[in-house]
């Protein structure tokens, strides 16, 4: 389908930073054919497009790249947010012993939804059971890196602060994770693709890390794993193997050009230049990372020439909030006021996500022959009034409730502010379910709703 936005505010992310008033889009067969001022791009695509917006008083934008996200996690909404830094030990591990398969596509269809209804055209996932997930992913449209997380440590022992490592489980896990990559790498035109996804240093014996390197080198796919998360992993990889986490990762092959990190707040200068050096790339997840009183600091991390990128996590739907955090814990952080600026937070949810995924030719900035990602925010609207500045708009006030279209590879998957692919109301009704049904389970195993800490 062929379909012009013109009259609008167009920020474009490339490489000059270029913002075009009065500006149109130009989309046909999937990608972005045109783009510049109105009246010029009406000039040169002088037949008749299928679909002509009016984009006065809208603002157009590359879709998010939600670079670290958990779907079915948002079952931990109002249970996580005020348990403190006990939250893996207390809820995320107990709770994948009771979670179902159905829970979990149940509860990551919700945050799938949401989180293209707050503008994000590609979402970085990692879950246990990711394939019950993925024909949601090919139904809704959305652009979607997945991975099977993989851990071969008994849950329920380390509560007790054992670390037992099963090698049943780790093979077990290890051909699903591959069985899953070779099923829907390259699935629904591309949009699915796959990554290999060791959950973390102490939840992975050194000899998944190392099959997972290796399945990711046969496979070529990217590698994710959360490094840096925790005092308490730094203290138990240092009682395991004599070594910080950063050094062990390295070890076995979890950094590099084709690796992402999640969170890395628990750090020293000696990590930050194993990840610049190895040429890693940064998923900072600075809203839900806040919660836990800890934050990643991205200001040093990018002058090393570190890609740092965003992330939501789990728990929250609207990426908007995610950009907002960006700025003011940065600031915080580095107690300057203008540490990070607006540009440059919406880079980090945008072109350097793209890059994080190895899709900056493809994605991330609103260019001729890149794939038609595409979101518009009605600034006509309560909170975005005066736009002064579009880019600080978007940054400091805007929020889901403004997005009024996304497309992915010219798709239009939301429009007006409503999904078009799937019934929302039908996706909220199931993981309300689901939610009960789990939570249920989890206090009859662990007799409350945190399992208790015995180390």
């Amino acid at each position: 389908m062929s379909l012009l936005i013109k009259n609008a505010t167009i920020l474009t992310v490339d490489s000059n930073r270029s913002v075009i008033k009065d500006g149109a889009v130009y989309v046909e067969k999937g990608r972005i054919a045109d783009i510049g001022p109105s009246s010029e791009v009406e000039k040169r695509r002088a037949a008749n497009p299928k679909r002509v917006i009016d984009g006065r008083g809208k603002v157009v934008c590359p879709g998010f790249v939600n670079i670290h996200s958990h779907a079915g996690y948002i079952i931990f909404r109002g249970r996580s947010e005020d348990a403190g830094m006990n939250f893996a030990t207390t809820l995320y591990f107990p709770m994948s012993t009771v979670m179902t398969r159905e829970d979990r596509e149940a509860m990551g269809a919700l945050n799938y939804v949401e989180l293209v209804r707050s503008g994000c055209t590609s979402v970085v996932q990692q879950e246990e059971d990711v394939e019950v997930l993925a024909p949601f992913v090919q139904k809704l449209g959305v652009r979607s890196a997945m991975g099977e997380m993989v851990g071969d440590a008994d849950p329920d022992k380390m509560l007790k602060g054992d670390f037992v490592f099963d090698g049943k489980m780790r093979a077990e896990q290890m051909e699903r994770a591959i069985g899953f990559a070779k099923r829907w790498h390259g699935q629904a035109d591309g949009r699915i693709t796959a990554m290999i996804a060791p959950g973390s240093t102490i939840t992975s014996s050194p000899e998944q890390l190392d099959e997972s390197r290796a399945a990711a080198d046969k496979l070529g796919l990217r590698l994710t794993m959360h490094l840096g998360w925790s005092p308490f992993e730094q203290r138990t990889i240092q009682k395991l193997y004599g070594m910080g986490t950063f050094e062990f990762a390295r070890k076995h092959g979890i950094v590099g050009k084709d690796v992402v990190t999640t969170h890395c707040y628990v750090i020293e200068d000696s990590d930050i230049e194993i990840l610049a050096k190895s040429g890693t790339h940064l998923a900072h997840c600075p809203l839900m990372n806040s919660f836990r009183g800890l934050i990643a600091p991205v200001n040093d991390m990018k002058k090393r020439g570190i890609n740092v990128a965003l992330g939501v996590d789990n728990m929250f739907g609207d990426y908007f909030d995610v950009i907002r955090s960006a700025v003011t814990c940065a600031r915080i952080k580095t107690q300057d006021s203008q540490a990070l600026l607006s540009m440059d937070a919406l880079e980090m949810a945008t072109i350097n996500g793209a890059k994080a995924m190895g899709l900056e030719k493809e994605i991330g900035s609103l260019e001729v022959g890149k794939r038609a990602d595409i979101i518009m925010l009605d600034y006509r609207a309560l909170g975005l009034v005066p736009m002064l500045d579009p880019v600080q708009n978007l940054a400091y006030h805007a929020h889901a409730r403004d997005v009024e279209m996304v497309m992915v590879d010219g798709q239009v998957l939301v429009d007006g502010g409503e999904i078009k692919t799937v019934d929302r109301m039908e996706v909220i009704d199931d993981a309300a379910k689901a939610s009960d049904a789990a939570w249920a389970r989890f206090e009859k195993k662990y007799g409350g709703p945190m399992a208790s800490l015995s180390h």
